[in-house]
């Protein structure tokens, strides 16, 4: 199989273990090239994985790559998106799906209809998440009343001179990157619309003129209530997505490295009655997962690969569908905030 990634950054990285990870566990002959401007990071790249690289982005297109991952900033995706559907019918590209909605329409406008697209959203495959998903589906929890999301990175010195504090280049700020991962998970345990009913914004540590921290209250069938809170500037990086029903509950923490390990656990309405507290009867279904496996999980996904780790899964990879989905909600909630595209 003939797989071409694009970017040599973070996540292009995290998707070239992942691949070399899968095609070792189930005896899979991939065939793996790199494409990337900086001839530092494909020099990297190739002395630490042993693979093809190549500075030339069409020189790769023109050999009809059965994949193409493309892991670049938000503004040079749906270009280079655009040009790969005449010569792959495969294509993942990272979160999200354009810089707004208009820019999301334009993706899909020009795409073939024999082209399967999908968007990079790892976070359904944390396996926390996804057992979280699947007790939701299973109705564990009674009739749900409300749903809280926390996610905040805690960025480093120097950040400001990134891209991803850059409006442009990002197409915003946490609303967008990291804030779609949520309003993804909001939308796959809704499974309706979702009405925005109220928000903030905070903008004043890095000034690059983006929202460094954002809330928004969202609304879905039966009155359920998101909240949803995401940060660029929590210093301590934190993940929390908690869940509570008429019948109990479910709480995820972490998400690995700075955020730490991944923690699972659900309780009952008035658990306590039959224990000594409300924490000794919960269950704790996860512990101790370092959550390093989420790229993993989705490619072996798309490639329609049995999971070992959760081969019971009803979770999909995004698709464009999906994708539009995500940036219509993510319209909105820019209109509660009075947010302008800045792009």
């Amino acid at each position: 199989m003939k797989i071409l990634i694009v970017g040599a950054g973070l996540i292009g990285k995290e998707r070239i273990t992942a691949l070399k990870k899968i095609s070792s566990n189930y005896s899979i002959d991939l065939d793996i090239t790199v494409v990337d401007k900086s001839e530092k990071l494909l020099d990297e790249l190739k002395d630490e994985f042993k693979l093809q690289v190549n500075s030339n982005f069409n020189d790769e297109l023109v050999k009809n790559p059965d994949w193409i991952f493309i892991c670049t900033p938000h503004s040079v995706a749906p270009d280079l998106l655009i040009d790969s559907f005449n010569y792959c019918k495969n294509i993942l590209v990272e979160k999200p799906l354009g810089r707004n909605l208009a820019e999301c329409n334009r993706i899909i406008e020009a795409k073939p209809d024999d082209v399967n697209l999908h968007v990079g959203l790892n976070y359904r495959f944390y396996l926390g998440i996804n057992l979280l998903l699947n007790h939701i589906r299973n109705d564990m929890f009674g009739d749900l009343v409300s749903v809280n999301m926390v996610l905040g990175h805690g960025n480093s010195p120097g950040m400001e001179n990134s891209w991803k504090l850059n409006p442009s280049m990002c197409g915003g700020g946490c609303l967008i990157d990291p804030g779609v991962h949520l309003l993804d998970i909001a939308l796959s345990i809704s499974n309706s619309e979702l009405k925005v009913k109220g928000g903030s914004f905070w903008k004043g540590f890095w000034k690059t003129g983006i929202e460094e921290e954002a809330h928004i209250i969202l609304e879905g069938n039966n009155n359920v209530i998101f909240n949803i809170q995401t940060s660029l500037n929590r210093w301590r990086s934190n993940f929390i997505l908690e869940v509570n029903g008429t019948e109990g509950y479910g709480i995820v923490s972490g998400r690995g490295r700075s955020y730490g390990d991944q923690v699972y656990k659900t309780g009952k309405r008035w658990g306590w009655q039959s224990g000594n507290s409300q924490a000794e009867s919960e269950i704790y279904h996860l512990e101790n997962y370092t959550a390093e496996d989420s790229f993993y999980e989705e490619i072996i996904s798309l490639f329609s690969l049995t999971s070992k780790n959760i081969s019971d899964s009803k979770i999909y990879p995004c698709d464009h569908i999906a994708g539009k989905k995500i940036m219509m909600l993510l319209k909105e909630c820019r209109k509660e905030l009075q947010l302008n595209d800045t792009c």
